[in-house]
């Protein structure tokens, strides 16, 4: 390996410098040579230490297919930001001479706004964006057209050499499908069946019948669910005539949970889905400001409860300073216990026949936490008294105190039903609970305060 690009790998910063002098030279055959030497990921890691101008002379020096296999293995959105007009040009060669499949493949794991530039540069277009239009976040989108599979009437001998004579273009096999003369999954073999099998015996008569499959046009994270539901590291894919056309990996597993996790969280965060680290100016805004504007609509009318008690904040000014407090371990408390369920109902483990007990577990849960908050609260405020000039301390400490006991108390029981209630009305819990929870806990929490303070401290 190319000394500098070695030392640039690990991380050296004066390597680094020096690559990007050397990139933004003349054309330099042995660094081409020594990047070629490195795998996708090696090229990714080192792209992700260089200024996106050096990154994208590095990409331009690398041929189509390996440019390709480098960006495949970058996050989608530094992808996106790396690839000019160029280099679009490149990859619609390359594209447009791969197979179909291959094709939809290629295209469905580049960013979005990359595919749609890439679509109207490539001949055979249509169909392309037909195939891709029916793949979006289903089984199909994901899964891999590799595969083993034997025929009903194949022998365990003809499936062993046929594996061995193709075993540099097979992966990990974690079992062998069996297909009818139609080619519909109908069985499995495990590797062990194989092996302690006759070799004369019959595939159709060996096979591990009723084998777990999904459609093509099922949605990928009940695919993951499924799978993971029955403890299968691979799951065959099927058409809707039942034919078998490929699988999903552990690693494609691996993948969709993370990518629905990730999703969520960009929503309850209030960041809309395809946010990035590398959005613009001009992308934030729209992504960003509806979130925020929903949000201050709840802000407004947290405002208008506050308004309608200044007789109270003008009487007792000391009271203005517990508002923070109450909102927070409101809204804190309320988005733990939302966050919780929005899980559940995401990964398929939400039980409905559980509700009840969960509702008296998450509210018994709140008030543990909420006395444990409060009593330190209210000891906060003893203690203050008893250095600066507090009027009726004990009273003062008391209604924070219980106040804070009940807001932790009622976000709690808001966190948990609000999502389940979402998603009774069609609504995805994750898209809106966020702005429920903040604009409930805010109102409710202050009003409760003030509730309290009227009766205990004015």
């Amino acid at each position: 390996m190319d000394t500098g690009v070695g030392d640039a790998l690990t991380g050296d910063a004066a390597a680094v410098r020096a690559l990007g002098t050397r990139l933004r030279g003349p054309r330099d055959a042995a660094l081409t040579q020594a990047l070629l030497a490195l795998s996708p990921a090696q090229t990714a890691r080192l792209i992700l230490r260089l200024s996106a101008r050096d990154a994208r002379r590095l990409i331009g020096m690398l041929p189509e297919a390996p440019s390709l296999r480098v960006l495949r293995a970058l996050d989608p959105s530094i992808a996106e930001e790396l690839v000019d007009d160029t280099t679009r040009d490149r990859l619609a060669r390359l594209i447009n001479g791969l197979p179909r499949d291959q094709a939809v493949d290629v295209l469905d794991e580049m960013p979005g706004s990359l595919r749609r530039a890439l679509l109207p540069l490539l001949e055979d277009r249509a169909a392309l964006s037909r195939a891709l239009d029916h793949l979006k976040d289903s089984a199909g989108a994901v899964m891999e057209r590799r595969f083993v599979s034997a025929g009903e009437d194949q022998t365990v001998g003809g499936v062993i050499e046929a594996i061995r004579a193709h075993a540099d273009r097979i992966g990990k096999i974690y079992a062998v499908y069996v297909t009818d003369a139609q080619g519909r999954l109908t069985g499995y073999l495990k590797l062990r069946d194989l092996l302690l099998q006759d070799r004369a015996a019959r595939v159709g008569d060996i096979q591990r019948d009723n084998p777990v499959s999904v459609r093509a046009d099922s949605d990928r994270a009940e695919a993951a669910r499924e799978a993971e539901a029955r403890a299968l590291p691979v799951l065959p894919v099927v058409d809707s005539g039942g034919r078998l056309i490929g699988r999903i990996t552990a690693q494609e597993l691996r993948e969709i949970d993370r990518a629905e996790a990730d999703e969520d969280r960009m929503i309850m965060a209030g960041v809309r889905v395809g946010a990035t680290a590398t959005d613009s100016v001009l992308e934030i805004v729209p992504r960003r400001l509806p979130w925020l504007a929903a949000g201050l609509i709840g802000a407004g009318i947290a405002a208008l409860v506050v308004g309608r008690h200044e007789a109270a904040l003008t009487e007792a000014a000391i009271l203005a300073s517990l508002i923070p407090i109450v909102m927070s371990l409101a809204g804190n408390a309320g988005i733990q216990a939302s966050t919780v369920t929005v899980q559940a109902q995401t990964s398929g483990a939400f039980w409905t026949g559980d509700l009840p007990m969960r509702i008296v577990r998450e509210a018994a849960g709140a008030l543990l936490n909420g006395l444990a908050v409060g009593l330190l609260v209210a000891g906060a405020v003893l203690t203050l008294g008893a250095f600066a000039v507090i009027d009726r301390p004990g009273a003062l400490a008391a209604t924070a105190g219980v106040t804070l006991v009940l807001v932790t108390v009622q976000a709690a029981v808001v966190g948990t039903l609000v999502p389940v209630a979402l998603d009774r009305l069609g609504f995805d819990p994750a898209v809106a609970t966020g702005v429920f929870i903040t604009t409930s806990n805010d109102v409710v929490g202050v009003l409760i305060f003030f509730l309290i303070a009227t009766t205990l401290y004015l």
